[in-house]
């Protein structure tokens, strides 16, 4: 699932947050809906995908709900396993954990649910809870182990953690600042900024709300998290941190023309990160933009283009935005691809594995339910 430029975006809520509090919520509303048209991508190809790639077949959905836990921290919930990695040069799919958001509504009244993909495809239902009671302002940050959530209540002036059931609620004061989404450094500790476009103060607290600590100051924009690593980007550059004074500057060896819309995740160990990057189009619609996405090396910036999950998506047609990235252990990835467009109503994800070598090893469906929601880990 997590920080960045508006509190609400037509991708859904993920462990990267990508949110502010303000009206550039409404104007990426506007852009997205507007018509507009498409610009030629860069000459520099794209690799094909493969004919192997098919839909990884689910087992049916469990939903006996969670077992008791006497170390789940006032949940009652059962925990979450890390993810299992398959080992090197395996075509298992990983474990994995994904965030459903909850359905507001008259006809619709779904909690949020985090979901357990087992290797054999089946998705289980973990836990469930109503976070934010409609209170929060933007998207709601889940934690890495889907124990816990986090978000802003502007209007109590205040940044709000809970266990996933919505109790346990802690608030950390934010002096009626504005603020960046929060998002999640690990599952013990809560990034969010205050202040405003272009000078935001970072700040990082634990999960019971204490230990608060500036990170950074004078940032010109709220980052992205993920894997333990603070992501700052410009249209070519990235420059990642992990709070504790490891910081460096990355620029992507990508084609020129491209510009860089999305950190979609970084590895743990902060060797590689995923990108996502577009040909802008006239009038700065992103209906029509060519989406391509690369694995870069968090060192030398070398970057290996990954397949389009669909061969029409070599074409600018606003399709296949990378949203999360997930490492694995055998060099490969697990990406959260949103299938729709920009302009659509909501998005419509896929799960891609991908090698080593960026092409598409096979794909699979998310949980049913409320498209909205996000890749945990």
């Amino acid at each position: 699932m997590n920080l960045g430029p508006v509190t609400t975006r037509l991708a859904a809520p993920s462990r990267h947050s990508r949110a502010l509090a303000g009206t550039a919520a409404l104007l990426l509303l506007a852009l997205g809906a507007a018509a507009c048209g498409a610009t030629d991508p860069d000459s520099a190809p794209a690799p094909a995908p493969t004919g192997s790639a098919v839909p990884a077949t689910d087992g049916a959905i469990s939903a006996a709900g969670d077992t008791s836990d006497a170390g789940g921290a006032g949940s009652g919930a059962a925990p979450v396993a890390a993810p299992a990695r398959p080992a090197a040069g395996s075509s298992q799919w990983p474990q994995l954990t994904w965030y459903t958001a909850q359905e507001h509504g008259e006809e619709q009244n779904d909690p949020a649910r985090v979901w357990r993909r087992t290797p054999d495809g089946t998705w289980q239902l973990v836990r469930e809870g109503r976070l934010g009671n409609g209170t929060a302002a933007g998207q709601i940050a889940v934690a890495p182990d889907g124990r816990r959530a986090a978000w802003v209540e502007a209007s109590a002036g205040r940044l709000v953690i809970s266990d996933f059931d919505g109790t346990n609620q802690r608030a950390v004061p934010t002096q009626g600042q504005q603020t960046c989404a929060p998002g999640w450094l690990d599952s013990e500790r809560v990034l969010f900024g205050l202040g405003r476009e272009k000078d935001w103060t970072l700040v990082a607290v634990n999960a019971d709300g204490t230990g608060r600590k500036v990170l950074a100051t004078r940032q010109a924009t709220c980052p992205t998290v993920s894997g333990g690593w603070i992501a700052r980007f410009t249209d070519r550059a990235v420059d990642i941190s992990d709070g504790r004074g490891a910081e460096r500057s990355i620029t992507p060896r990508v084609p020129k023309g491209l510009v860089i819309d999305a950190v979609a995740g970084i590895s743990r160990d902060g060797r590689s990160l995923v990108i996502s990057t577009h040909v802008p189009s006239a009038g700065g619609c992103a209906c029509g933009w060519q989406f391509r996405t690369y694995r870069v090396d968090g060192v030398s910036g070398v970057a290996t283009e990954l397949a389009p999950l669909d061969r029409a998506w070599s074409k600018p047609t606003g399709h296949g935005q990378a949203v999360d990235a997930v490492t694995l252990a055998d060099g490969g990835l697990v990406v959260q691809v949103n299938t729709a467009t920009p302009g659509d109503d909501a998005p419509a994800y896929q799960l891609v594995r991908y090698g080593a070598d960026g092409r598409v090893s096979s794909s699979a469906a998310i949980p049913a339910g409320r498209p909205w929601g996000g890749l945990l880990g």
